[in-house]
C-alpha cells in the first residue's frame, strides 16, 4: 500500500500508467477530428470552391484535455484509491502497544482490536520489532506480554490476545512486571489503545518511570462512548438509592437504572439524568419490601458492564421490623419513650410498624423489637416461639420490668436485678463500651468511647456465655448477647432503648449497631471462623453476565477484618457470588472502584477511534470518468455538426441529457450502496412457503446444528401448532436475500469473518423493515468455555456488529408478549438454561411495540437438533428432558412471535370493543 497522508492506494503499480500520459497526449494532438459533415443543395457546390487542397484540423487543445483527464481518474480508480487510510506508525523505534482490557474496555474493545490489527497490517514488511502489553491482569494473574515480534507474527497469534476482564487495570504493575524486558528495547515508541478512563492521574509520570519512550502516540474513544459506573448503593427507607458516574463533564444525558429479580424481571426502575456539567447523580428506586428482598441487582440499562451492575446480597436487603406494642400504642411522642430513638434509627433503612403479635404477623416480618415497658402475652408466646423458630428474629432491650419479671424469650441467663451504675449509694462510675472482638458481627464498627451505660442487666456465667456475647462494657460483662433458637434468634441489649440507662440511643453507632443485628433476621447464623471461607459459586464477567462457575479453589474469606476493595478484586477474587443459599455474598467491582477519570495522557499525537475511517473511492471515480466520457461525447458530436442534423442530433440530445443525471443518480445510489435489489428465485420461493432461516457462520458444524435444530423446532411446530410446511433454510449475507424471512437465528461463533459493506446494508434494512434476529450467543452460561476470565462470544457479537443499528436492550420484563405467545413461559432455556435473555427496548408506538433484537446464551439450536430418525442429537447441559420440551415451547413461542407479532397483547383489549359495540 502506497501511504501519501490522507490518501493511499492499494495497487500503487497501477500508477505507472501514468507515465504514458505525454505519450496519449502527442497521439490525440496529431490525430486531426472526423470531417464536419454540413447538409447542403448540390448547386451549392460551385459557390466558394478553392483551388488550394486543405489540411485537416487538429483536435482543440481542451478536448484532450478532458480525454487526459478522464485518462488519469481511470488509472487512479483501477489504483482503489483509500481516504484517510490508518497512518503506519514510525519505522524508526520499536513499538510498545499498550491495551486496556479491564471492564471499561467493553463498549471500545472492537475498536481497540480493529485498530491493532489494521496498525500491524500496515506495517507489515518493515524491520521494527512490535509488543504487546495488556494493562489487567488474566486469570492466571499475570499481565499478557507478546514479547517484541514482527507484525507478520503478532497478527498470526492476535486471537491469543487476553480477553476482556471484569476487573479494574493497573498501568504501573504491567509496567512493573516487563520493565527489565523493556530496557534493551530502548529507545520505544509507545502506542496506547486506552479505553479512555483511568485510576490514576500519574500517567506520564507512570510512563516515564519505567519507560523513557521517544515518541508517542494514543487512541482514545470519543467522550461520548466513555463507560459509565456505579459508585454507591445505600438502603433507603423507600428504596435503593444509587449514584453513577461518568468520565467526562459533558451536556445533558438521560439513562436509565432497573432492578432485576434472578430471572431477570424488571422489578422497578428509574430515568437518571446527568445535567451539563456534571459528572455524578443520585436517584432512589421506590420498591415496596415485597419487591425489594427480591431484587438479586441492579443495572444501568443498555451499558452492560462489571462496573454498571451491582450484585445484592442479604446485607442490602431491607428488613421490615415491628414494634411490639399494647394495644397498638406508640410510645415515640416523648424524648424519653421506649420507641422515640428506636423508630427514627429503623426508619432510616427500613419499614418499621406496630402492633400486637397477631397484628405484626399478618404480614411479612422479619425482626420484632421488644422494649422495657411491653410484655409477651400468654396468649402470643406460642405463636411468637413458632415465627422464632422458623427464622425471625427477636430483638429485646432491657429495663426495671425486665429485671422484676423474667420470661423464656431470652437468650442466656440472668442475674436476679439490676446492676446500678450512676446514683448517690454508689461508688462506681458509667462503664463506655469495650472494643468489638473479631467473632462478634460488630467488628468492623468504629469504636465509639462516648458511649456510656449506667443501668445494666447482668448475665449469669456459664461456660456458653463468651460464646453468646457480642459486645461487652470496658469491665467485660456483657452489653449484648444472643442465641439462635430453631431456625431464627433471640438478640438481648442489656440496657434501655431509651436514655434512661445509657447515651447507646444517642450516638451514631446505635443505627450502625441495629443495621448489624437486623441481618440475623432471614435465619442467617453468625460465621464461624472454620467455616469463614466461601467458595465461587457465579462470576459476573466484564459484561455484567453471571457465569456458574463452583470452583473450591477460588474462595472468599468473610472473617470481619477482612474487607473487599478495588486492590484486592481480581483474579484470586473475581466480582460475583460466593457461598450458597442464605450464606451467599455478593463481591462487586461496583461501588468499590477507586478514584476514576478520563485518561489525561499527554501523548505527541492524539487520536479518536475511527475519527479517520477510511473509505474507497474506486467506485466514485469510475463514475465521474463515466460522466466526462459521456460529456466528451457530447462535445465531439457538436464539433461534428451532428447535434445540429434534426434527423440524427435532437435524438442524440435527447438520450445524452437523460443519461448524464441517470449516471449521477447511480453514481449517489452506487456510493451510498441503496441500491434495491429485487427478489432471486430463491427468495421468491421464501415468500410463497413458511421459512426458518438461520445465518451461515462458514463453521461446517455450527451451521449443521443449526439446520438439525431448525429442523426438529420445524417438526414440533407441524405437531402442536397450525403451522405446517415449515421449511429450513440457511442464508449468506453476502449472497442471499434476507428480507423475506421473518425470522433469522444467528449462533456466534469466534470464526466468522467481518460483515461486508452489503451484509451490514441488509441488515440495517431487516431491522428497520420490522424482522426478528435472535442471536444464540451459545456458551455465555457453559462453565467449561465461560472460565474466569472470557466472555464466551460476546465479544465477537459486537465485533460483527459494530456498524448495526442495534437498539437499545433491556431483560425481557415479565408479562412479555413473547412468555405467552402459545405457551406461558417464565424462563427460556435452551441447552444452557442461562437466565439472562434481552430484548429491545419495545415502544408501542414503533413497529406496533414488536421487538427485533433477541440476545442470549443457552444454545437453542442444539436443544431442537435432531436426527434423521427425529431422535435428540445432543443431552441437555442441565435439566433433562424436561429442560428439552420448555426448549421447544420457547421456539415455538418464538416463531409464533415473529410471524403474528403482539397479537396476545392485542386480546387484552377485545372486551373493550364488545363492550363499546354493544353499545
Amino acid at each position: 500500500m502506497l501511504d501519501l497522508g490522507i490518501i493511499g492506494f492499494l495497487n500503487p503499480w497501477l500508477l505507472l500508467g501514468l507515465i504514458t500520459l505525454p505519450v496519449v497526449w502527442l497521439i490525440l494532438r496529431i490525430t486531426p477530428p472526423a470531417p464536419k459533415k454540413i447538409t447542403f443543395p448540390a448547386l451549392r457546390l460551385l459557390l466558394g470552391l478553392q483551388g488550394s487542397t486543405s489540411k485537416p484540423q487538429k483536435t482543440a487543445w481542451w478536448l484532450i484535455l478532458l480525454r487526459i483527464l478522464i485518462l488519469v481518474i481511470l488509472i487512479l480508480a483501477l489504483s482503489e484509491p483509500i481516504y484517510a487510510p490508518v497512518k503506519r506508525t514510525d519505522n524508526n523505534y520499536n513499538t510498545l502497544v499498550l491495551l486496556d482490557n479491564d471492564w471499561a474496555s467493553t463498549n471500545s474493545w472492537t475498536k481497540q482490536l480493529a485498530t491493532l490489527r489494521s496498525v500491524l497490517e500496515q506495517n507489515k514488511g518493515s524491520n521494527k520489532q512490535v509488543a504487546v502489553l495488556t494493562t489487567a491482569k488474566d486469570t492466571t494473574g499475570q499481565y499478557h506480554f507478546s514479547d517484541f515480534k514482527n507484525p507478520e507474527n503478532l497478527l498470526a497469534n492476535l486471537e491469543q490476545l487476553s480477553s476482556i476482564q471484569s476487573w479494574q487495570s493497573d498501568l504501573q504493575g504491567a509496567l512493573k512486571q516487563v520493565e527489565e524486558e523493556l530496557e534493551r528495547y530502548h529507545p520505544l515508541k509507545v502506542l496506547w489503545l486506552s479505553n479512555g478512563l483511568l485510576s490514576t492521574s500519574q500517567t506520564n509520570e507512570t510512563l516515564e518511570r519505567y519507560i523513557p519512550f521517544a515518541t508517542s502516540e494514543i487512541y482514545l474513544p470519543p467522550n461520548e462512548n466513555l463507560p459509565l459506573w456505579i459508585t454507591d448503593i445505600t438502603p433507603d427507607k423507600s428504596g435503593l438509592k444509587v449514584t453513577i458516574e461518568r468520565g467526562f463533564e459533558g451536556p445533558e444525558t438521560e439513562e436509565r437504572v432497573a432492578a432485576l429479580s434472578d430471572k431477570n424481571e424488571i422489578l422497578a426502575s428509574e430515568n437518571i439524568t446527568f445535567a451539563e456539567g456534571e459528572k455524578a447523580v443520585t436517584v432512589t428506586i421506590n420498591m415496596p419490601n415485597e419487591l425489594y428482598n427480591k431484587a438479586q441487582k441492579v443495572i444501568v440499562v443498555g451499558k452492560n458492564t462489571a462496573a454498571t451492575t451491582f450484585l445484592l446480597d442479604q446485607s442490602n436487603y431491607r428488613f421490615p421490623v415491628g414494634i411490639l406494642t399494647a394495644a397498638g400504642q406508640k410510645d415515640n411522642k416523648s424524648l424519653l419513650g421506649e420507641h422515640y430513638y428506636l423508630q427514627r434509627a429503623l426508619s432510616l433503612f427500613t419499614d418499621v410498624r406496630y402492633g400486637s403479635v397477631k397484628e405484626l404477623l399478618s404480614r411479612e416480618l422479619s425482626t420484632i423489637v421488644l422494649t422495657d415497658k411491653e410484655s409477651i402475652p400468654s396468649d402470643d408466646e406460642e405463636t411468637l416461639n413458632q415465627w422464632i423458630n422458623q427464622g425471625g428474629l427477636l430483638l429485646r432491650f432491657s429495663g426495671p420490668n425486665l429485671a422484676e419479671k423474667r420470661d423464656k424469650f431470652i437468650p442466656v441467663p440472668l442475674r436476679s436485678g439490676y446492676r446500678n451504675l450512676e446514683g448517690n449509694l454508689t461508688w462506681e462510675q458509667p462503664l463506655t463500651l469495650e472494643e468489638f472482638d473479631k467473632s462478634s458481627p460488630f467488628f468492623g464498627l468504629p469504636h465509639n468511647t462516648e458511649i456510656t451505660v449506667s443501668g445494666q442487666l447482668l448475665a449469669q456465667p456459664t461456660p456458653e456465655l463468651d460464646s453468646h456475647t457480642w459486645a461487652r462494657l470496658q469491665d467485660g460483662t456483657p452489653l449484648v448477647t444472643a442465641d439462635s433458637h430453631g431456625d431464627g434468634m433471640m438478640v438481648l441489649v442489656h440496657t434501655s432503648s431509651n436514655t434512661r440507662w445509657s447515651n447507646l440511643a444517642l450516638s451514631g453507632s446505635f443505627v450502625d449497631i441495629l443495621r448489624r443485628i437486623l441481618q440475623f433476621g432471614q435465619g442467617v447464623g453468625a460465621t464461624n471462623a472454620s467455616d469463614s471461607k466461601l467458595p465461587v459459586h457465579d462470576i459476573l464477567d466484564a459484561y455484567g453476565n453471571l457465569i456458574p462457575k463452583e470452583n473450591s479453589s477460588i474462595t472468599l474469606d468473610t472473617a470481619p477484618d477482612k474487607k473487599i476493595s478495588a486492590q484486592n478484586i481480581g483474579p484470586k477474587i473475581p466480582p460475583g457470588y460466593y457461598g450458597k443459599d442464605k450464606r451467599q455474598k455478593a463481591v462487586n467491582l461496583a461501588g468499590n472502584l477507586p478514584n476514576i477519570q478520563r485518561n489525561d495522557f499527554q501523548a505527541d499525537d492524539r487520536q479518536i477511534y475511527e475519527s479517520r475511517k477510511a473509505s474507497p473511492l474506486q467506485v466514485p471515480l469510475l463514475f465521474i470518468a463515466l460522466t466526462l466520457f459521456l460529456l466528451d461525447q457530447a462535445l465531439t458530436l457538436w464539433l461534428r455538426g451532428l447535434l445540429s442534423n434534426v434527423a440524427i442530433g435532437r435524438p442524440v440530445a435527447v438520450i445524452l441529457l437523460l443519461l448524464l443525471p441517470a449516471t449521477l443518480m447511480l453514481s449517489h445510489r452506487a456510493v451510498a450502496q441503496d441500491i434495491k435489489e429485487p427478489l432471486d428465485s430463491q427468495g421468491i420461493e421464501a415468500t410463497l412457503n413458511t421459512y426458518l432461516a438461520y445465518i451461515i457462520t462458514g463453521d461446517n458444524k455450527v451451521d449443521a446444528d443449526s439446520h438439525s435444530g431448525l429442523a426438529g423446532l420445524s417438526l414440533q411446530l407441524h405437531r402442536r401448532t397450525a403451522v405446517e410446511n415449515v421449511r429450513v433454510t440457511g442464508v449468506d449475507l453476502d449472497r442471499d436475500q434476507i428480507s423475506p424471512y421473518p425470522f433469522l437465528y444467528w449462533p456466534i461463533t469466534a470464526l466468522q469473518e467481518p460483515l461486508t459493506a452489503r451484509g451490514k446494508r441488509q441488515l440495517n434494512e431487516y431491522i428497520s423493515n420490522g424482522g426478528l434476529i435472535l442471536f444464540d450467543l451459545r456458551e455465555a452460561s457453559n462453565t467449561l468455555n465461560s472460565a474466569l476470565g472470557s466472555q464466551g462470544n460476546a465479544q465477537y457479537l459486537q465485533m460483527l456488529t459494530d456498524e448495526i443499528n442495534i437498539p437499545q436492550m433491556e431483560p425481557v420484563p415479565a408479562g412479555h408478549v413473547i412468555t405467552r405467545s402459545f405457551y406461558l413461559l417464565e424462563s427460556f432455556p435452551g441447552r444452557n438454561n442461562n437466565r439472562d435473555f434481552w430484548t429491545e427496548s419495545t415502544d408501542p408506538y414503533r413497529n406496533d411495540g414488536v421487538a427485533r433484537i433477541l440476545i442470549g446464551s443457552n444454545d437453542w439450536s442444539r436443544a431442537w437438533a435432531i436426527n434423521g430418525q427425529g431422535h435428540p442429537l445432543y443431552a441437555m447441559v442441565r435439566g433433562g428432558e424436561r429442560q428439552r420440551e420448555l426448549a421447544y415451547r420457547f421456539g415455538i413461542n418464538l416463531v409464533m412471535y415473529a410471524l403474528t407479532g403482539n397479537y396476545k397483547e392485542d386480546q387484552v383489549h377485545i372486551p373493550h370493543i364488545l363492550e363499546r359495540l354493544g353499545q
